[in-house]
């Protein structure tokens, strides 16, 4: 979808490109096109196969990729490798990246701590990656976002409900459902939660 000056692609799952002429950024690079664009920064939440794969993050790299992630990943990656926590914010390129916390409040699969969300802020537009969360408390504190994308497949992550909720809590200006029908537990149907959206916040559907 074109957003202002920004392009934005989801693949699949997790997987999403954000591009201006100048900057190619990645987050969760695991799904990706046939011939992607060279990566400037690539943005990682969480150590999990599906969203840390040295596999795919080899065919987007570049020699000088900048690579942003929580602790936990660091000492899995090689290069210019960046520690983002949650409430700082570090500035690439122009592209300001600030951490935001994910995890899950009843679930063992994404313990606070191990994963971390991220607020993108390029050409004027502010962009949330929710990354593997539930509904939580913190998400009070996400403001003034343009666009939101926002995991709805239940059994890891937030069920569609309460991807709402968190649309609600949030208020973006749009909304893009993430994390469903790629790996395995993660059915959902995102024209369920565009349906239930109607009227209360756009929603562009990026995948199938």
């Amino acid at each position: 979808m074109e957003f202002g000056k920004v392009k934005i692609e989801c693949y699949g799952h997790d997987s999403v490109g954000i591009f201006t002429e100048k900057i190619a950024i990645y987050i969760d690079p695991y799904v990706l096109p046939k011939e992607p664009r060279k990566a400037d920064i690539i943005l990682i939440s969480h150590d999990h196969y599906d969203h840390l794969s040295i596999e795919k993050i080899n065919k987007v790299k570049k020699a000088d990729t900048i690579y942003i992630t929580n602790e936990v990943c660091c000492s899995k990656l090689n290069g210019d490798v960046r520690t983002a926590h949650v409430g700082e914010e570090i500035e690439v390129n122009e592209v300001k990246i600030s951490g935001v916390e994910a995890y899950n409040i009843n679930k063992p699969f994404h313990p606070k701590g191990r994963g971390i969300g991220f607020i993108v802020e390029i050409e004027e537009k502010r962009i949330y990656f929710a990354g593997d969360t539930d509904l939580i408390e913190e998400m009070k504190e996400i403001k003034n976002i343009d666009l939101a994308l926002l995991p709805i497949s239940g059994t890891y992550v937030m069920t569609i409900d309460e991807a709402i909720e968190a649309v609600k809590t949030i208020k973006p200006k749009i909304a893009v459902p993430m994390h469903y029908n790629v790996i395995d537990d993660t059915n959902s149907n995102p024209e369920e939660f565009k349906n239930k959206l109607k009227g209360i916040c756009e929603v562009q559907i990026l995948y199938k």
